[in-house]
């Protein structure tokens, strides 16, 4: 069994397998549009973007798929989570997002709210972020409580 590949143009050349797949998608192409060009394709990377946000490759692929399939909702999503994780990060590239995804962004009035934070950037906190198909969105902070311990003294009769 042989575990590289040979190039048929010159034989003699090996080349190492491809790059391992995650849900069935190459990890390292950029131009995963062109090959996987579906709606339930961004359904697998909105997964791995709540998956491992961390990942900033993934949220390029989902932005370009978004792009492709003209979908400006989902387009708006995926620009909106990477925004949430470079945080106050990555200015130049939240800016290039912005500048190239405006349109999409406007239809939700995120592209003038998102300009107006460009320099500290989002929180996932933020309720103005919480819009459909955006995995990062945290709208609520802080600890919940929704049962309490009520004193005796102000306790209901029976």
């Amino acid at each position: 069994m042989n575990l590289f590949l040979t190039d048929p143009e010159n034989p003699a050349r090996i080349r190492p397998p491809a790059p391992p797949a995650v849900f069935g998608l190459p990890v390292r192409t950029l131009n995963i549009a062109a090959h996987w060009h579906s709606p339930a394709t961004g359904a697998l990377l909105a997964a791995e973007v709540g998956r491992r946000p961390e990942n900033l490759h993934s949220h390029v692929q989902r932005i370009s798929l978004w792009h492709s399939l003209g979908d400006p909702v989902e387009l708006a999503a995926a620009v909106l989570d990477l925004w949430i994780v470079l945080g106050s990060f990555g200015q130049d590239l939240r800016l290039r997002m912005l500048r190239t995804h405006y349109d999409a962004l406007e239809q939700h009035e995120m592209g003038t709210y998102l300009s107006s934070r460009l320099h500290n950037g989002i929180q996932c906190h933020d309720p103005c972020v919480a819009l459909p198909g955006v995995v990062l969105a945290r709208p609520v902070e802080g600890e919940r409580e929704f049962l309490r311990q009520v004193p005796h003294s102000l306790a209901i009769p029976a």
